[in-house]
């Protein structure tokens, strides 16, 4: 059940959020609202979309997820056969109504080793520069250096430490990554250099691959890097564009034909020149009809 929630004008100066691609930041503020008082929710991305994006095809909202958790945003965990997902400074940003219910989800810090973190947590994203830091408590042990952890023996009446399962690299879905190294290849074949690949590259591609097909994405982001087209010379062949004129550029790649834009602008005059010649044809017919 979605509720009411907060949303502060710091949000919108987030330097993480700030640069990627809109769409995360809808899902995050979509998150809120599903979230329990507690800032708790089950991790299900195929209902998640259906709440927040009811009307938009093509995301990939699990990865969108890893995402936002790579980026110190949520938690992603697993308590026994059910997935959960928490959203990090929650309670410290929200002001939850009096009367909503208890939270009926395990809480991570203390689930003991039952728990399994799902996915990754940047090391360079826990710390308070994006305003939503990871307490001490949440952090892998694989990600604190020897130097810094206790040697000490824990002491008989000790409760056990809460151990976590060490965090596992984020999986990009196969279509996409497969996309990504066609078109890097064959950047690097255009221009001897690696194209920029960041969070607006990533969401820019998934969406690619959505609107495509995942079966000939690959070859129409290869096939892209060779178009003459004079306007995506100047832009680099950047996803971007890639994104924008993706329908376009699959049919030519699908009938093997490019057209430019010499040939885009001759086209159009050619079908300009036709319409006023189909005029004045058509009034020296009825001036002859007449006479």
């Amino acid at each position: 059940m979605a509720r009411a929630r907060n949303i502060k004008p710091g949000f919108f100066k987030n330097e993480i959020l700030g640069v990627a691609d809109p769409l995360y930041s809808l899902l995050f503020e979509g998150l809120w609202v599903l979230a329990d008082r507690d800032g708790k929710l089950e991790d299900r991305p195929l209902r998640i979309k259906g709440e927040v994006f009811p009307y938009r095809e093509g995301l990939d909202i699990d990865a969108m997820l890893d995402w936002l958790q790579a980026e110190g945003f949520i938690r992603r965990y697993k308590v026994g056969s059910k997935k959960y997902i928490l959203v990090l400074e929650f309670v410290k940003h929200q002001n939850p109504h009096k009367n909503e219910t208890e939270s009926e989800i395990p809480d991570p810090e203390k689930i003991g080793t039952n728990t399994e973190i799902i996915g990754s947590t940047r090391a360079d994203s826990l710390s308070s520069d994006s305003g939503f830091r990871i307490p001490d408590s949440l952090i892998p042990d694989s990600l604190i250096p020897d130097s810094l952890q206790s040697v000490a023996p824990p002491a008989e009446d000790a409760p056990a430490p809460v151990k976590l399962v060490k965090a596992q690299k984020i999986k990009e879905p196969s279509a996409t990554a497969e996309t990504w190294t066609a078109y890097a290849g064959a950047y690097v074949a255009r221009y001897g250099t690696e194209p920029v690949r960041n969070a607006s590259v990533n969401a820019k591609l998934s969406q690619f691959v959505g609107r495509v097909g995942a079966g000939e994405a690959p070859g129409i982001a290869a096939w892209f890097l060779n178009h003459r087209n004079s306007f995506y010379v100047q832009s680099g062949h950047s996803v971007g564009v890639l994104l924008r004129d993706c329908e376009k550029l699959r049919t030519e790649w699908a009938t093997g034909r490019q057209v430019t834009q010499t040939q885009a602008i001759q086209a159009d005059r050619t079908q300009t020149n036709a319409n006023a010649f189909a005029g004045l044809l058509a009034e020296a017919k009825d001036s002859h009809a007449q006479h």
